[in-house]
């Protein structure tokens, strides 16, 4: 399901005051967005399998990123910890409600707002992008190390 235009436009306004990127790009990706990008990429793109991010959205030490790789989709959530992101779990449409982010230790009132600042990237996003990343089934424990670059051949 899309949004009206009028909706979009009214998602697009809010987005500044949320502290999102705009959909076009014309904002640089803060610092914190831009390493779980590289921690992300380096960690699982492969040139058979290209990743694409989006979207990532950051409340303090916590994050919860959209990703599709080849047949694969699902969102991830990470945690800032040492000054370094680390992956905690993937999921699908579960990191869209709050008790699943409480559950893997995001406090109550910071879950709230991922899931808000989630709702409201993805409502403009293609409605088929948002049901990929909805797919991914159950909830996959990543035990929250930080992770290596993946290996090459």
């Amino acid at each position: 399901m899309s949004l009206p235009i009028a909706s979009r436009r009214l998602v697009l306004a809010a987005m500044p005051a949320l502290g999102l990127a705009s959909p076009t790009g014309a904002q640089s990706p803060t610092s914190q967005e831009a390493a779980i990008r590289q921690l992300l990429s380096q960690t699982f793109a492969r040139p058979e399998a290209a990743l694409s991010l989006d979207p990532v959205i950051v409340e303090g030490d916590a994050a919860v990123v959209g990703w599709i790789q080849g047949d694969m989709a699902g969102r991830a959530l990470l945690r800032l910890t040492g000054g370094q992101w680390a992956i905690i779990a993937c999921a699908g449409a579960a990191f869209k409600a709050v008790g699943t982010l409480k559950r893997l230790g995001v406090p109550g009132d910071q879950a709230a707002r991922l899931t808000a600042r989630l709702a409201v990237a993805e409502a403009i996003l293609d409605a088929k992008r948002v049901a990929r990343l909805d797919s991914f089934g159950g909830i996959m424990e990543m035990g929250g190390a930080p992770h290596p670059p993946a290996h090459r051949p």
